[in-house]
């Protein structure tokens, strides 16, 4: 009796710590407190909530978007801070996953409830689109070596996560294989990832970034590091005109043969959010019958088309294009980690059915149907994921003549006028983000470096 007693305590107890994490509240809901904000042009709104949150077994996720937020308001000073601590959280949950790797005491609990049980441990596309906002808030600060560190970090990051990816992948299949876990049977329950993710090539790649950081070395004059960067966003996006002839400039100017009276302006634009996750209930085949297990996926009606942005200047009108879809990334990311994801489904619905099992034998009536509300409560899709990343970054470019110029500003959300500050044979870099309603710009000129 004793035993029966402690057991459903246990449960009990555990139901509890479900309904402090995403279990009883998805992701996507708390999300709207700060992503609608945003799209009604006040990003201040989900401030205090996600400060609150900072501290929380999902504090790296919260951090992020509370970083992003801190960023869009215009609190840099705040916003660089916040980053840092992101990305010593991404340092300390690697550490934990590694330990994790060599033990069964997260793993066991994650078993029996799903993968809310654990920290939220972040994806790749999310670090290396962090390294370069935070580029962005030591432009704003006025530090220009710390943006050279930032973007050095974004082109480390993509390098070493290709590399931890693909061993990733292979032992996904390998796992599936010794479960006999058959991936393949399950396709028709994923035609939404599919879809979002077409096209998509690579969940670490990034054209958008290695253009920015082009941009900043150009504008220093480290035309070495400018070159090979316009040609890794080249290599990642061919049909994009504008990079060959950028890499026709920067060519010229390490052989001295560039010569203009006008600079050029980098127009580095962020188009709406990425979509949320959604649930779904696939029933997984145990040996004792089928047990319906939730599972995250993304729909492909969730996929909006970008809005190209519109830039007029005194000689010419440009138009922004594609060089990286996080909507299509963040699909392919989770399009990756469907095979050990399902490993862990078919595993987790044998342990419920057995807990399940074993409660109704020995626990009586009352054990047995707190561990039935259990096993329905913690039964909830991981939705979690960075939600106030832009579903499109996209970039053009402008050649003015040297002097303080007017640029003329179309987007979706709305227009502007903007003045910015042009150098002959010179780079300036012009922000602009676009939510909704929301239309934020900044205006960077890069100092001239070395010659």
């Amino acid at each position: 009796m004793h035993l029966r007693k402690a057991l459903v305590l246990l449960l009990l107890l555990s139901l509890q710590g479900c309904a402090s994490s995403s279990i009883f509240s998805p992701y996507p809901n708390q999300a709207r407190a700060w992503t609608t904000g945003l799209s009604q042009g006040t990003p201040a709104a989900g401030l205090d909530k996600l400060t609150a949150k900072a501290a929380s077994k999902d504090g790296l996720l919260y951090q992020q978007e509370l970083a992003r937020i801190q960023q869009l308001d215009g609190q840099n000073g705040a916003s660089r801070d916040t980053f840092e601590n992101v990305f010593s959280e991404y340092e300390e949950v690697y550490a934990q996953a590694r330990v994790r790797a060599g033990g069964v005491a997260a793993g066991t609990a994650s078993l029996l409830t799903n993968d809310n049980a654990l920290p939220y441990q972040g994806y790749a596309y999310e670090r290396i689109m962090g390294h370069a906002f935070q580029a962005f808030n030591y432009l704003a600060l006025s530090d220009v070596a710390g943006a050279g560190v930032e973007v050095r970090r974004a082109a480390l990051e993509q390098r070493t996560a290709e590399l931890e990816h693909d061993k990733q992948i292979s032992k996904a299949e390998e796992d599936a294989e010794e479960n006999d876990v058959d991936v393949s049977q399950y396709e028709g329950y994923f035609s939404g990832v599919n879809a979002a993710a077409a096209g998509v090539t690579s969940a670490i790649t990034n054209a958008w970034t290695y253009y920015f950081s082009a941009a900043y070395w150009e504008g220093i004059g480290e035309y070495n590091d400018a070159l090979v960067d316009y040609k890794k966003a080249l290599s990642i996006t061919p049909n994009v005109e504008f990079i060959k002839a950028d890499i026709e400039r920067v060519s010229k100017k390490l052989d001295r043969r560039w010569q203009s009276d006008k600079g050029v302006v980098v127009i580095l634009h962020e188009q709406g959010l990425v979509p949320a996750r959604q649930e779904i209930s696939i029933p997984i085949p145990t040996i004792h019958g089928f047990f319906s297990i939730a599972f995250p996926v993304y729909s492909g009606e969730d996929i909006q088309p970008p809005v190209p942005l519109h830039a007029q200047g005194e000689l010419e009108t440009v138009s922004t294009e594609v060089l990286v879809r996080l909507n299509g990334t963040a699909a392919k990311a989770l399009k990756d980690k469907i095979p050990s994801m399902l490993v862990r489904q078919t595993l987790r619905a044998a342990a419920k059915y057995g807990a399940q099992k074993q409660a109704n034998e020995h626990l009586g009536l009352l054990g047995g149907l707190a561990t039935q509300i259990y096993n329905l409560v913690s039964e909830s899709a991981d939705l979690r994921s960075w939600l106030t990343l832009p579903a499109y970054a996209m970039a053009t470019r402008l050649e003015l003549p040297a002097g303080n110029q007017v640029i003329k500003l179309s987007a979706s959300g709305g227009s502007a006028s903007v003045n910015v500050p042009v150098r002959a044979g010179g780079i300036t870099l012009l922000r602009v983000i676009e939510v909704g309603s929301y239309l934020r710009t900044e205006v960077y000129p890069l100092p001239e470096g070395k010659k």
